[in-house]
């Protein structure tokens, strides 16, 4: 029997089967606000969350009953992949809460497996969530044999950025600026700083926004040095720079 077919199993029973609880009316509206780039099954997140309970509850269940086969990242990353392919964006949504239920799961490959969903159907509201979330929580709270390791003194953190930065696809390099956004004092403002300065001359809305995004929720801890950063490189996208310091006076 294959490795996680119970799961595997179960997971396409519940997708066949919201398959048939869509709401159309609703579908449309949600379509439209997204540029109709996806289709929807018409489900606002208080009505996925619900139906999303059974799906949990089925987990649970299988994982209790596989008493030789429980769920592990390989399992997981597998249950993503499936919701990931569905064609109705709701069940994108479905597989980054599923990952975050299990993210003691998340171990070794779980970097790559995350580049590939970032650049899978990619748009603002699964990269925003993909990037600071499901790349910088497990950079952030990554363990080595010592212990956690801090931001500081992680060169994974640095690998990590400097692949997203360099990458071509759009979507990695806003994933770069926005990694950090949880960080709070443990920030690398020095590397956030310098990929900023790298990419001063863009028009990219996507990039120029993440910059200022980043820059921003940095400032809740150094406004100085944020400020001071800003007026101190004009040459920063005007969007960058109003973005940065909207709530410094």
């Amino acid at each position: 029997m294959k490795k996680g077919s119970a799961y595997l199993t179960l997971t396409l029973d519940w997708i066949r089967q919201s398959k048939t609880l869509g709401e159309p009316d609703k579908a449309i509206p949600m379509s439209a606000y997204m540029r109709h780039r996806f289709v929807f099954l018409g489900w606002p997140q208080a009505i996925r969350r619900q139906h999303q309970i059974r799906l949990w509850e089925g987990l649970q269940e299988t994982q209790a009953a596989s008493k030789g086969e429980p769920m592990d990242s390989s399992i997981l990353a597998s249950l993503i992949d499936v919701l990931w392919k569905e064609p109705e964006r709701e069940f994108q949504y479905t597989a980054m809460e599923l990952a975050l239920r299990y993210r003691e799961l998340w171990g070794d490959g779980w970097i790559e497996r995350v580049y590939g969903w970032i650049q899978s159907k990619s748009w603002w509201d699964t990269v925003d969530w993909l990037a600071p979330k499901a790349l910088g929580w497990y950079l952030l709270n990554q363990k080595t044999s010592t212990g956690r390791r801090s931001a500081p003194k992680n060169p994974l953190l640095e690998q990590v950025l400097a692949e997203l930065h360099a990458h071509p696809n759009l979507w990695m390099q806003r994933s770069a600026f926005i990694l950090q956004l949880d960080f709070r004092e443990q920030t690398r403002f020095d590397l956030l700083s310098k990929m900023c300065l790298e990419k001063a001359v863009t028009k990219e809305f996507f990039l120029a926004k993440a910059m200022g995004w980043a820059l921003r929720q940095y400032a809740r801890q150094e406004p100085e040095t944020v400020l001071t950063f800003v007026q101190s490189h004009p040459q920063l996208p005007a969007l960058t720079r109003r973005e940065a310091i909207k709530h410094l006076a």
